[in-house]
């Protein structure tokens, strides 16, 4: 149980694909500082590594969960080398045998998609997440969790803090095409990335003193060497107003951790052995900022709880005679 007056701690995982792998990282250094996790809030990729987290205890837990599923024979059977032939980075070789296997897969995406609700086949993902998720409840995790997801409906942001884990990253990591939306409460509901791509006000509202948070994309490089098509324009506009919210959310971020993973493949799994050890380097890096918010963090307990003992008193005496 945590001491009556240290600061709770939240930890915000936000999405990126294959980039949160990254997130095993920066876990395994602060359980290794011995940092204190009271709530994890996860968001696409960050959902499924924080409930992972949330429901061992462990990194390496986490980290062996994640290694096996990728070494398994169901995740080297799917799709998931179509998609990265699909978007390659721009650093990538882009040259005719390359190109031509590119439009080839996105013409399989096309043809795939244009009838059903998405690329990959809804038990396939629903498989792939249960390999990973163990069957349990969202609200008996040892670590308060909450899984952010966007509502495809109405567009608005859905926070789930009860129900099905599996369910909830699913539904957090249903990126839309790719992977079919989730029936959830009456929503139908898609990657939390969409609206909320690393959700720090999540965990402040959730009561968190202290706020770090683990930033894994990389959606707007600076750089001349884009396309100046319209389609390409346009992908680029998309992806600047998603940075800008992002940017937006993580100023209320007390630690902002950053992974250099721009040049992974955001579907390239196999990559855990280069991606894992990123994290922790800037985890490392960021451990004098942590311990600095932690120190900050108890004088914010200490306010907080006066303020709440005083609206208590306020309200006790304006309900006397």
């Amino acid at each position: 149980m945590r001491p009556l007056l240290r600061p709770k701690v939240g930890l915000v995982l936000g999405g990126g694909g294959a980039r949160g792998l990254a997130h095993v990282g920066v876990l395994k250094v602060l359980e290794e500082a011995k940092v204190p996790i009271d709530v994890i809030v996860g968001s696409s990729m960050g959902s499924m590594v924080g409930s992972l987290y949330a429901l061992y205890g462990r990194a390496s837990d986490v980290e062996e969960r994640l290694r096996e599923f990728t070494r398994s024979p169901q995740f080297r059977s799917g799709k998931f080398m179509d998609l990265q032939a699909m978007t390659p980075l721009p650093t990538e070789d882009q040259g005719f045998v390359q190109t031509a296997r590119r439009f080839y897969k996105l013409g399989l995406f096309f043809a795939t998609t244009i009838f059903r609700k998405s690329f990959i086949d809804p038990v396939q993902f629903e498989g792939d997440v249960a390999a990973i998720i163990p069957d349990c409840l969202i609200e008996d995790s040892p670590i308060q969790l909450a899984v952010v997801a966007t509502d495809l409906r109405s567009g608005g942001e859905v926070v789930l803090t009860r129900g099905p884990v599996r369910r909830a990253v699913q539904a957090s990591s249903a990126i839309a095409g790719i992977f079919p939306p989730v029936e959830m409460e009456g929503k139908e509901l898609v990657d939390g990335g969409f609206v909320n791509k690393v959700p720090v006000e999540v965990a402040l509202r959730l009561g968190a003193d202290v706020v770090i948070a683990v930033d894994v994309s990389n959606d707007v490089m600076d750089s001349q060497e884009f396309s100046r098509t319209g389609s390409a324009i346009s992908m680029r506009a998309s992806a600047i107003l998603a940075e800008t919210l992002k940017n937006i959310q993580m100023r209320f971020a007390d630690v902002v951790v950053r992974p250099s993973v721009a040049d992974v493949h955001w579907a390239d799994f196999y990559a855990i052995d280069d991606i894992v050890p990123r994290g922790e380097h800037a985890a490392r890096l960021a451990m004098p900022t942590v311990r600095s918010a932690l120190r900050a963090g108890w004088g914010r307990r200490l306010r907080r709880m006066l303020g709440l003992k005083l609206v208590w008193s306020m309200d006790f005496t304006a309900q006397g005679p």
